[in-house]
């Protein structure tokens, strides 16, 4: 029984240190270099028929949902230029955003241009931010 997990042992040593140096070998599987030979075949490849390209522009547009996150004006601070809306998440709660209103933040009424005397605490608006290095800064505020 004792010879039986020696030899077990001995074996299981000698496949590690076997399989190790060739598992080194192995390096990163390889990639396909799929892009160059697709451009090609583009290159080479006649111009798509007008009616072949009907079908695809039937589909609905993806961008019917208005982006951004729709909420309740909790604060404007014409000071230190910053909005804060709460936004109402459903069963999963509310979620507090804070951001920066820069010179380049649209700020639209109805599809007109606005002031950020416009955002009243208490308003309805769409929010747009995208994070910067000291934190939030609004791309577009549309007050509903």
């Amino acid at each position: 029984m004792e010879r039986k997990r020696i030899r077990c042992a001995v074996l299981g040593v000698t496949l590690s240190l076997v399989a190790l140096p060739l598992a080194g070998l192995a390096g990163e599987p390889e990639t396909k270099e799929s892009a160059p030979a697709e451009a090609k075949k583009a290159e080479e490849a006649p111009p798509a028929a007008p009616e072949k390209a009907e079908p695809a522009a039937a589909k609905p547009a993806a961008a019917e949902k208005p982006a951004g996150l729709v909420g309740k004006v909790v604060a404007a601070v014409p000071q230190s230029r910053t909005l804060v809306v709460d936004v109402n998440l459903g069963k999963k709660g509310i979620l507090r955003v804070g951001a920066i209103v820069t010179e380049r933040t649209k700020i639209t009424v109805g599809g007109s241009a606005a002031s950020f005397d416009a955002l009243k605490e208490g308003a309805r608006v769409r929010i747009n931010i995208k994070r910067v290095e000291n934190g939030s800064e609004a791309t577009s505020v549309e007050i509903l």
